[in-house]
């Protein structure tokens, strides 16, 4: 472990169960209250969303310095993982297209065939969680993937929300 990582690894927040259950309560909050507080033309998403920011640090029993902490480790381990997700389900769909055409006695499409090719690389790739063990810890990789299809589902949907109003700030 170089110099560089053991720096960020001691100044990296230490994911706990609570830390992370507050956390997912917390962007629960988010959503429902975002979804929940169209208003007014007159009600600025700053201000639906400042709203929204206090009612979901109130009910998650978090502050907002855990808060942010929590946020940059959950949101690089979504980020990445939701990607691995989306190429997988290519790869599976691709896959389906190559079976099919084989079945049919047909030829294979060949963009489906370099498709599949490509998509395999790129999942070996992104299924390289190590920088992210390096600086956060095994057991912070540990309760993430536990909970990966939780996390996220919410993370994705707060995606959804950001685009339709403004920019989300977790």
């Amino acid at each position: 472990m170089s110099a560089d990582v053991k720096t960020l690894r001691l100044v990296s927040p230490q994911l706990t169960a609570d830390l992370l259950d507050g956390f997912i309560r917390y962007q629960r909050t988010l959503i429902a209250t975002l979804a929940g507080t169209a208003g007014p033309e007159h009600t600025s998403w700053a201000g639906r969303f400042a709203f929204a920011h206090g009612k979901a640090l109130a009910e998650s029993r978090m502050d907002a310095l855990d808060q942010q902490r929590v946020k940059v480790l959950v949101s690089e381990f979504c980020g990445k993982r939701s990607a691995w997700l989306t190429v997988k389900q290519r790869a599976a769909d691709a896959e389906l297209a190559v079976q099919n055409a084989k079945a049919a006695g047909k030829p294979v499409p060949p963009k489906e065939q370099v498709l599949l090719e490509r998509f395999k690389k790129e999942l070996h790739r992104l299924q390289d969680f190590s920088p992210f063990i390096d600086r956060y810890g095994q057991a912070a990789f540990d309760l993430l993937t536990a909970r990966e299809l939780e996390i996220v589902t919410i993370h994705r949907e707060l995606s959804k929300l950001e685009g339709s109003g403004g920019h989300v700030h977790l």
